[in-house]
């Protein structure tokens, strides 16, 4: 056993002012500090695509080191990190999505450094979580928000030991105010938070052709849309087209998500094919406002969404099944007030960023009692060579010296999430994650 203190370093990216990993470290940190726990959190910079202020202005009661990757290399994040490690004093590293944290802990510990490391799993992806597998000797706890990560993750002959993963279920804040019971409301609201990203997972497609349907399929209906990325002018622009049953509010805070957000929906809209527990939906909940969802990858697992109980379900990628489930809550007021009362009491029975903090506290405790990893100690033929031989190190010195930056197309390039380049790992989990994967509404017709 090592006494490893009480200082945390948790690593995240700064592409989005808004996502699920930033509301869940906005919960989780301040409870673990009325804990005893001391936490910073390390935001990714980089040139263009992660800009720390964005998240800093949003969160400004948490404690923040910038990670500065500007220079585009991976030698300047690896450089980051451990500047971010050595200067907030970390014992343990907590990892989100950037996959330079693998090999900049490894260095830091070869320098000597006793860390005790632990990586987060925020999806049910198949990449993401071979990534974690491949990493698996030197992960001291794999933290998995998901349950069905951990059968996919355990499983042998690639899995980790059972000691050294875990599921730690996200938490949702109960708003301060007491909500009201659902009751009528002109015009009736729908709402739908979320990262309005064009890749495949969230369906922004889906919520554009809702929005599209919404005047003529759900008459004296008003659809308010917060968020931002990629797809906002899609969305900005469906607004425009429609001003009188669209709004777009741009990215909100928790602050102005719980004050001025939930309170004002009846219904809250998710279309994902996949999460891991839906934060979003989650908070609606926690106000009374009753979901209609997709039948997303980890639906049942979860214990979240219960259909029929406090919210109601629908195919992924069904848009008409999805209007007609909200034109059942806003006909039926006695069944909205019914689900809405009973999504209130199951988050706060469930889900409270007390019980969570208590989870993970119980888990950093427990890390520093686990058996030590090895550590693999540098060869001299394992420096970071860049041209002509000579040590990365070096030309990285040279570059923030002259100013001179590697330029990258996306965020995902500028700070690489986890990546895993083993086919043979990646096939062992994707046919794991087959058994969780959803029937969407074209192959629903097809059967």
């Amino acid at each position: 056993m090592l006494d490893h203190g009480n200082k945390i370093l948790l690593i995240y990216y700064s592409s989005h002012s808004v996502c699920g990993i930033g509301t869940w470290l906005e919960t989780l940190v301040p409870e673990l500090e009325k804990l005893g726990w001391d936490v910073t959190v390390g935001l990714a910079w980089g040139d263009k695509f992660h800009e720390p202020a964005r998240v800093e202005n949003l969160r400004p009661g948490l404690k923040f080191v910038r990670m500065d990757g500007r220079t585009g290399t991976e030698q300047g994040r690896l450089d980051a990190i451990l500047s971010a490690i050595d200067s907030t004093k970390a014992n343990i590293v907590v990892l989100n999505c950037l996959n330079s944290g693998f090999e900049a802990v490894r260095i830091a510990r070869q320098h000597g450094r006793a860390l005790r490391f632990i990586a987060t799993n925020h999806g049910n992806f198949p990449q993401q979580a071979a990534c974690l597998l491949s990493h698996r000797e030197e992960i001291d706890l794999c933290v998995c928000l998901g349950k069905q990560s951990i059968l996919a993750m355990s499983a042998d002959p690639h899995g980790f030991q059972q000691q050294r993963i875990r599921h730690l279920a996200n938490a949702v804040p109960v708003p301060t105010a007491e909500c009201e019971s659902a009751k009528p409301r002109a015009p009736f609201r729908i709402g739908f938070a979320a990262r309005l990203d064009h890749e495949p997972r969230k369906r922004i497609a889906d919520l554009l052709l809702f929005a599209n349907s919404l005047a003529d399929r759900v008459g004296g209906s008003q659809l308010w849309i917060a968020g931002n990325g990629s797809a906002e002018t899609a969305v900005q622009n469906a607004a425009l087209r429609n001003p009188d049953a669209i709004r777009y509010l741009g990215p909100l805070t928790r602050d102005q998500l719980y004050s001025s957000f939930y309170p004002e929906l009846d219904v809250f809209l998710n279309f994902s094919n996949n999460e891991a527990f839906g934060l979003s939906i989650a908070e609606a909940m926690a106000h009374g406002v009753v979901p209609v969802t997709s039948r997303f990858v980890g639906l049942e697992s979860e214990g979240l969404v219960l259909d029929g109980q406090n919210a109601l379900v629908f195919p992924v990628g069904d848009v008409d099944a999805a209007i007609e489930k909200v034109l059942t809550l806003q006909q039926n007021q006695t069944l909205l007030n019914t689900l809405s009362q009973n999504a209130r009491q199951h988050i706060a029975d469930n889900f409270s960023p007390q019980q969570s903090a208590l989870a993970w506290d119980r888990e950093l405790k427990r890390v520093s009692t686990l058996p030590g990893l090895p550590v693999h100690k540098f060869a001299p033929n394992e420096v970071r060579r860049g041209r002509f031989g000579i040590p990365e190190r070096f030309w990285e010195v040279l570059r923030r010296w002259t100013g001179r930056r590697v330029p990258h197309q996306s965020a995902g390039e500028e700070w690489p999430h986890y990546r895993c380049d083993d086919p043979v790992l990646i096939e062992h989990v994707t046919q794991h994650f087959k058994h969780f994967r959803p029937t969407t509404a074209t192959e629903k017709d097809e059967c």
